[in-house]
């Protein structure tokens, strides 16, 4: 199965943003705040609440009488680009990034840092480091998935901060039946231009990832990352680690601490789990690994990177057809472990 590549852009003009844009951005997102608290707060809560819907929730129980392999928008990248306002990299910043859709209309978070915990962006590192999502996002049918923006620059203090961007738009893209898309939207407010890489991935499992380091120990003063992508898109990949130069977090039981565990992959496809070694900007080690979806259940395999060994355990879960749904009750979370 071969993606397709698409390209789309933002609906609104990509004129230079005028006097008024940062009191535009702000009646936007009043505007679609208001209408989400009267068409949704009843059923699903506070506009801010998170999703309380969460990954292998069918891992152990399938339910076929609840689940089905849907199209889910799976989220590659979000970078800051065309700054504007005479913000200069680099850029201290910090807020919230989600996704809303369909299951639940809340938030899935991708990306959420405090003032305290500023990612510094450069002109040569644009992009933010993600942390979700929290659980597949569906895009199936005639889907509303919208895309949320809250960021900040800091400044010397709180009342120099300046809002970087605030938004949220809809970013239902077409679909294939039968292919799995890729492509890029652009979305300007404030004071920033945010590009979203995503995929449309069609008839999926979600993925849930552990990665287990069970032998030797991780390399100082390389460079390791662990990635994720399905078969169809080997070139755009989920970034599961970045340990730049220092030595990866390895927990209790070598547990190694990943910044994004969950993907998906075409119930008919191949997930592919990579770990690569480099210094000096030169690959040193390249090991890969390919497991096929299960229907639900667990996965594992081995990578040997050289001076370790990881072990990958993917959960297997088939995707919730709608929230709520009578006579299903969400698994407690002490009951959903990785």
């Amino acid at each position: 199965m071969h993606a397709e590549r698409l390209r789309e852009k933002e609906e609104r003009p990509r004129a230079p943003p005028g006097p008024n844009q940062e009191d535009e951005s702000e009646q936007d997102y009043n505007k679609y705040r208001q209408i989400w608290d009267m068409k949704w707060s009843k059923q699903y809560g506070s506009f801010e609440d998170t999703t309380s819907i969460p990954a292998m929730c069918f891992t152990d129980n399938p339910m076929p009488r609840f689940t089905v392999h849907q199209t889910t928008m799976q989220i590659f990248s979000v970078k800051v680009t065309e700054i504007t306002g005479g913000l200069q990299w680099p850029l201290d910043v910090f807020g919230m990034i989600a996704m809303r859709d369909d299951l639940d209309h809340n938030r899935n978070i991708i990306f959420n840092r405090s003032r305290d915990n500023c990612q510094t962006l450069t002109q040569q590192g644009q992009h933010l480091v993600l942390t979700g999502p929290a659980r597949a996002v569906v895009h199936e049918g005639h889907p509303s998935v919208y895309f949320e923006a809250i960021l900040k620059v800091k400044g010397a203090t709180c009342s120099e901060d300046r809002d970087l961007s605030l938004l949220i738009s809809r970013c239902n893209t077409r679909q294939s039946a039968s292919k799995s898309l890729v492509g890029t939207r652009c979305y300007r407010s404030k004071l920033s231009t945010l590009e979203l890489a995503y995929g449309i991935i069609v008839a999926c499992a979600e993925a849930t990832i552990r990665v287990e380091l069970v032998e030797g120990s991780w390399p100082e003063g390389f460079h390791g990352q662990l990635t994720a992508c399905t078969a169809s898109v080997p070139h755009m990949k989920v970034l599961l680690l970045d340990s730049g130069e220092k030595e990866a977090v390895v927990g209790d039981g070598g547990k190694m601490e990943l910044s994004r565990r969950v993907v998906s992959v075409e119930r008919s496809g191949q997930l592919v789990v990579c770990a690569v070694l480099s210094r000096g900007g030169e690959k040193v080690v390249e090991a890969e690994t390919s497991l096929a979806p299960l229907e639900a259940g667990r996965s594992h395999d081995m990578l040997d990177v050289g001076s370790c060994k990881l072990r990958v355990t993917v959960a297997w879960s088939p995707i919730l057809k709608g929230y709520p749904l009578r006579g299903f009750s969400l698994p407690s979370s002490e009951a959903v472990v990785s």
